[in-house]
């Protein structure tokens, strides 16, 4: 379809009849989405979500509308005459953002006006998993609470939904599955009042407007894919990006600073789309392991960014790249998601194909000794960085139940000649496959694994451990890694060599430039992570017992840190362990872009002005008010 028809479609559906929350309402008011100019930006086209937008004639003609004009400024962009200065004051003045029990909650007929302007696109929240319970959504239906109960670990379910989160224990798990729930009840905690299922600009800016003017908490939903809670809150609007789903392959692309074969990627997209798009054109592109990860919307890479197109606080939609806003443009690289802007798309450069090998095998204490299991190990540990640097890239798992074992995805002959020479046997023999595409390795190896997610029986945690633990300190690394499984637990690890690209100045953790080691693992499952009281005493020994040696043996200043997600939501000294020596302008490039904070989440740049109110629940959630230090 050309670009002229595409927008005419498109402006033929944000036209029809609209339904506000159950209701017809402002008949006579259209929509607010209009289309602008197929303009080329960045080296490529605006993508269809991103030519419907909210412009400056529409906001003047709510202004001229006498049935709606004293609402105008509800929607009005921050630098317009219509804001004058008001909403920034009415932020300022207040110590907690807008709940649902102050005077200052937007009135019905105000939301009514937001969902028609939005095109109908508001929903009212429902909790996943209401249908287990007799509440305000309606009766129990044992069969949906199956449905929902037996899904509930599959991240896809939790996509598919505008507001469920894949890690509950940080919304508050105030309507979880069960098949019992005599006597218990299902309430909205965390979870947002509202959210905007998002297919185009306009909303966008119209929805920062909104909760910019009337003070209220915002959210930014892709997939749902966060450890920490991120993307839930208590009394909040939110907005669902996931149904922004457009890919373009640019084949010839010239943009700034690159030139060559690129992508274009929406902000709904996951990792699984982005390779098979890749593969498709014959070009690989670089990305997260889970493939159900948002990728432009959640976890890019970011020395391969080129662009991005992006809504800011103000409601202004914006081209941000070395040429365009740069100071913006090295934030968003590494930064930290939903702090800066909400990204509508982002440019990323592609590569060619490559062949690859992957293999896998298993080492345990069942077919060996202890004692030789650990020195086959410890032969692993001390070739680490060889394999690394020689390009294998290694994602393996380390327990000791039933007894101590090492999984691997990736190798090279020496180990096993090593392990022959000493007797020690591989449970699971080593195999190897060779593909000829990145693709279908990745489908062979981490594309077939299902990560267990919507789970509440632990806390995640995990830390970077640069090169030179492995060459200065190797003795007491491995001894930890020795102690940190002997005593119980897992470690989910990765071994990399980070290289030197193109984009490199940017605000990527800096401990990710020396990491050889990165590890995952969690509160330990034994303990009771049920109650507040459990959750207190399951984190304080997370915190002290595993975690601190850990920052002991890496700390900040030899080059460790901590990975933005699967991390302990209560990381002390998050400021240095999350973003590095690169806190301070980060948090000057925040307040230039979003003075009065319209962007929160927890652990993210400029949160520490911020304090969720939400009471004793044993670890940080986002149950609760969100209000000022």
């Amino acid at each position: 379809m050309a670009p002229l028809q595409r927008v005419a479609a498109c402006l033929f559906l944000v036209l029809s009849p609209v339904t506000v929350l159950g209701q017809s309402s402002f008949t006579d008011i259209e929509p607010a989405a209009t289309p602008v100019p197929v303009a080329s930006v960045a080296g490529a086209p605006l993508q269809e979500s991103e030519i419907l937008q909210l412009t400056d004639a529409v906001v003047k003609r709510l202004v001229d509308d006498d049935s709606i004009s004293k609402y105008a400024e509800y929607f009005a962009f921050d630098d317009s005459d219509v804001a004058s200065g008001k909403q920034a004051r009415r932020a300022a003045s207040a110590s907690c953002k807008t709940f649902l029990d102050n005077s200052s909650w937007p009135k019905d007929i105000i939301w009514k006006l937001f969902d028609v302007l939005l095109g109908g696109a508001l929903i009212p929240t429902k909790p996943v998993a209401a249908p287990c319970y007799d509440s305000q959504w309606g009766k129990k239906d044992s069969a949906k609470c199956a449905d929902v109960t037996n899904n509930f670990t599959n991240p896809l379910f939790h996509e598919a939904d505008p507001t469920s989160n894949m890690w509950p224990i940080f919304q508050g798990r105030t309507c979880m599955p069960k098949s019992d729930t005599t006597g218990k009840t299902c309430t909205l905690g965390a979870y947002p009042e509202y959210a905007v299922k998002v297919t185009n600009v306009a909303q966008i800016q119209l929805a920062i407007n909104f909760a910019r003017a009337a003070n209220l908490r915002l959210l930014i939903k892709n997939t749902g894919h966060c450890y920490l809670g991120k993307s839930t809150g208590a009394g909040a609007l939110s907005l669902w990006m996931h149904n922004l789903d457009q890919i373009d392959f640019l084949p010839n692309y010239k943009g700034p600073g690159y030139s060559g074969p690129a992508l274009k990627l929406a902000a709904g997209v996951t990792a699984r789309q982005v390779y098979e798009a890749a593969d498709k054109n014959g070009v690989t592109v670089l990305g997260p392991v889970s493939w159900s990860v948002g990728y432009a919307g959640g976890m890019i890479t970011a020395d391969h960014v080129v662009a991005f197109q992006v809504v800011t606080a103000s409601g202004r939609f914006l081209t941000v790249s070395e040429a365009s806003n740069p100071d913006l443009f090295w934030a968003l690289r590494g930064g930290g998601g939903g702090t800066f802007a909400v990204v509508t798309s982002v440019i990323i450069r592609a590569h060619p194909k490559l062949n690859v090998v992957t293999a896998g095998w298993v080492l345990d204490a069942s077919t060996n000794s202890v004692d030789a299991f650990w020195t086959g190990t410890k032969k692993f540990y001390d070739v680490f960085l060889d394999w690394a640097d020689a390009g294998v890239y290694s994602f393996f798992i380390m327990g000791n139940k039933p007894a101590p074992f090492l999984t691997m995805i990736k190798l090279v002959k020496p180990f096993f000649d090593y392990l022959d020479a000493n007797n020690i046997t591989l449970s699971k023999p080593h195999t190897s496959e060779a593909h000829r595409t990145f693709y279908s390795a990745y489908q062979a190896a981490w594309g077939s694994n299902s990560f267990p997610i919507g789970l509440d029986n632990s806390l995640p945690a995990n830390r970077i451990v640069p090169r030179r633990n492995f060459q200065e300190k190797s003795n007491e690394t491995f001894a930890l890694i020795k102690e940190h499984v002997n005593a119980g637990r897992h470690l989910l690890g990765y071994h990399k060599t980070p290289k030197k690209y193109a984009n490199t100045d940017n605000a990527v953790n800096p401990a990710w430039r020396e990491c050889a080691l990165f590890l995952i693992t969690s509160s330990d499952k034994t303990l009771d992570h049920s109650t507040p009281e459990g959750l207190a005493i399951a984190n304080k020994d997370l915190q002290e017992n595993i975690l601190q040696p850990w920052r002991d043996i890496a700390p900040v200043s030899e080059g460790g840190g901590t990975y933005l997600n699967e991390a302990s939501v209560m990381e002390p000294d998050w400021q240095e362990s999350f973003y590095g020596s690169y806190y301070p302008r980060l948090s000057a490039i925040k307040k230039k872009w979003d003075l009065t904070d319209v962007f929160y989440a927890t652990t993210a740049v400029g949160s520490e002005r911020w304090v969720v109110q939400d009471g004793e629940q044993g670890v940080q959630t986002q149950n609760g008010r969100l209000c000022r230090a």
